[in-house]
């Protein structure tokens, strides 16, 4: 019998690890809500896109996170 607790933590990592994978220049806006812009330049209304780093390390975050809910997932039906 699957557990729920388990199961639930599978369904979080492999979801959390897509949006990580698929948005990662959205993952790092939402991490950095809030905080002072280090630059002043630019046209009103544009955005900067996020540092390749960054976005490698969300990506990087997001394939550990998928790698978690795969083993969550096959520990919880097997």
């Amino acid at each position: 019998m699957a557990d729920l607790r388990t199961l639930l933590a599978a369904g979080l990592g492999v979801l959390l690890g897509i949006i990580c994978l698929l948005a990662p220049d959205a993952v790092v806006r939402g991490h950095t809500v809030g905080r002072r812009p280090h630059d002043r330049s630019g046209e009103y209304g544009t955005d900067a896109t996020a540092p390749d780093r960054y976005r490698l390390l969300v990506r990087a975050v997001g394939v550990g996170c998928l790698l978690a809910g795969g083993y969550f997932g096959y520990v919880a039906l097997a």
